[in-house]
């Protein structure tokens, strides 16, 4: 029978490097309710990500930092035990400053992406995309990033791309705000992520990539300049060979988020924000 669960990613750990836990929730059909199910420790827990693998059910977690704020530690992957009824460890992999984890797959292949924001030194360093392979993830790809916090796989005509948020350029006392985000595109015959597209984004946290009728779109969450919140987040058009470009400019503060979703009354953007008491929920008109 289909069980369905919501985790909560904990990042606030308990004064004296107590320690510190997220929260696996179960929904209760007969009391329409969720209930705390499993705790799992975790590290300033930034992100979790649920995924299966030939019927069976991962959950990967993003483990930023310990209290004694070393960003060099493993994240975990879980898998559910159908015989203890629990997630269980079944692999670690050393991150630094694990930010978030997208699963994706591409025909029989299955991968696991980590953006990497930190390493105690500099937020110049590489993610790491990885392979499952005989029963766990390899290494598959290194990738170099600035402050990543966000990756985004999605597919158009065939072709399988990923885009990064990148965000401070933080090295040796000096940070830049004001850097390139960068979209992949998978080669297959190479068997490697290839630069497909730089695209000037200001601390990008996230991109979002979203499909009205025929035409495909990737917003970015621009959150800050060196200066300002109050920032204009961008919408880009997939144009073919011209790659993505600039359609339309949505003036965000601190925008953190974005996620599209179609009613019957239209498509919509919502995107939250971290410096402001309000997000905003914007309609797409199409023409």
């Amino acid at each position: 029978r289909l069980q369905s669960f919501l985790l909560v990613a904990n990042s606030a750990s308990s004064e004296g490097g107590g320690e510190e836990y997220s929260v696996i929730y179960k929904w209760s059909r007969r009391k329409q309710k969720f209930f705390r199910y499993q705790r799992l420790q975790t590290h300033t827990a930034q992100d979790w990500e649920a995924f299966s693998i030939q019927g069976e059910a991962f959950l990967a977690v993003a483990n930023h930092r310990r209290d004694d704020n070393n960003h060099n530690i493993d994240s975990v992957i879980y898998k559910w035990n159908p015989g203890t009824k629990l997630f269980e460890v079944n692999q670690t992999l050393l991150t630094s400053g694990a930010y978030d984890w997208e699963a994706f797959s591409v025909g029989p292949y299955h991968f696991l992406a980590v953006a990497n924001t930190f390493d105690g030194v500099t937020t110049r360093l590489n993610s790491t995309i990885y392979v499952w392979v005989a029963g766990q993830f390899q290494h598959f790809q290194h990738i170099t990033t600035s402050g990543a916090t966000d990756w985004e796989m999605f597919e158009i005509g065939g072709r399988v791309f990923l885009a990064v948020a990148n965000g401070e350029l933080h090295t040796h006392g000096s940070s830049q705000y004001s850097i390139n985000s960068t979209i992949y595109e998978l080669n297959m015959e190479l068997q490697t992520f290839i630069r497909f597209q730089d695209i000037l984004t200001h601390t990008a946290v996230d991109w979002e990539f979203f499909t009205v009728g025929t035409q495909s779109f990737l917003v970015v969450a621009n959150s800050y300049n060196g200066t300002s919140y109050s920032l204009k987040s961008v919408i880009y058009r997939w144009q073919g060979s011209e790659g993505f470009v600039s359609a339309h400019e949505l003036l965000t503060v601190g925008c953190r988020d974005w996620e599209f979703f179609h009613t019957s009354e239209g498509s919509f953007l919502i995107y939250s924000s971290a410096t402001s008491v309000l997000s905003k929920v914007f309609r797409l008109k199409t023409y």
